[in-house]
């Protein structure tokens, strides 16, 4: 009868000391951040964790908030007690960071923001530029936070580019938004009034200048009248002349091969030669002698044909 009494009392001992490691073996190891988008903290956000009991360990997080391993050991077990929940944890890890997105910043908020940084430090004009964000919004913590737009270099033009947008708390940073805004700059440029085709001179009523606002940043327009000019090729209605779309055509353009031609009489002399400048009917420009590299006068009498006028 002893006997049975003591192996009965050591299996309960037994019980209880496996019971007790058993309290003392949960360990849970931390998430280095966390993000969450409402304003409570449960176990799944901070841990992987698996049991199906998931209780909320922070509530009304409106701020940033930086955790320590001890605290969340602290908090767990007591929510544990209040639960009858037998089992003690124990947490693991470095101090770690819970980050609610709760309050949105929607993109006329995010388009002004961006304007007054450009005005501060690149001295951005609102009337040389507009700007418009390519995205639906983003959300912050309702507090805590401070915005800062991340320096982008010494120069500002039009295009489409990524400005971050950095979140600090404490001095900190914290988090980061990569956010794509298009920037549109005021241009001039001759626009077609009609369709310009291709080999036409331009004339007066075929152009006129304008304004407009582009976010290309790599074409590049002739300010320059572009009357007497000739289309290159077709240049629809309405549309900004670009520069590579005209060229002042001449009848005999410079480095071209020309026939120069001397008459005496009935005596006819051809000779090949290159033209040394561009010009017109009528015009005089220097030749020189393919043969001889002797260098010529002539007088431009139609395509590829220059008189070697006698003296």
């Amino acid at each position: 009868m002893r006997k049975a009494v003591l192996i009965l009392t050591f299996g309960i001992c037994a019980n209880y000391l496996l019971a007790s490691e058993s309290q003392t073996s949960q360990k849970l190891y931390l998430k280095n951040k966390i993000i969450i988008h409402s304003e409570e903290v449960s176990a799944d956000d901070l841990f992987p964790w698996k049991s199906t009991w998931n209780p909320v360990l922070y509530q009304n997080v409106k701020s940033p908030l930086f955790l320590k391993p001890e605290e969340v050991t602290a908090r767990l077990n007591s929510i544990s007690k209040e639960t009858a929940n037998q089992v003690e944890w124990e947490v693991k890890g470095t101090k770690t960071l819970v980050l609610p997105l709760v309050k949105p910043v929607e993109s006329i908020q995010l388009e002004a923001k961006l304007k007054e940084y450009l005005q501060d430090n690149y001295g951005l004009d609102e009337n040389q530029f507009r700007i418009h964000y390519e995205g639906n919004g983003i959300k912050i913590p309702s507090s805590g936070v401070e915005l800062v737009w991340r320096r982008m270099g010494n120069k500002f033009h039009g295009g489409k580019r990524i400005f971050p947008l950095d979140l600090y708390s404490d001095n900190q940073l914290i988090h980061s938004y990569p956010l794509t805004f298009v920037i549109e700059e005021k241009k001039e440029a001759w626009f077609a009034k009609r369709l310009i085709v291709s080999k036409q001179i331009v004339v007066a009523n075929d152009v006129e200048k304008r304004s407009f606002f582009s976010s290309d940043s790599f074409e590049e327009y002739d300010l320059e009248n572009p009357i007497g000019k000739t289309a290159l090729n077709e240049i629809p209605e309405d549309k900004p002349i670009q520069k590579k779309q005209l060229r002042l055509l001449h009848m005999i353009e410079r480095g071209q091969e020309v026939q120069l031609v001397y008459t005496a009489g009935n005596i006819m002399i051809k000779v090949k030669s290159r033209a040394l400048e561009s010009g017109n009917e009528g015009d005089k420009i220097d030749l020189l002698n393919i043969t001889s590299n002797k260098k010529l006068e002539g007088k431009i009498q139609s395509p590829g044909v220059c008189l070697l006028e006698s003296e």
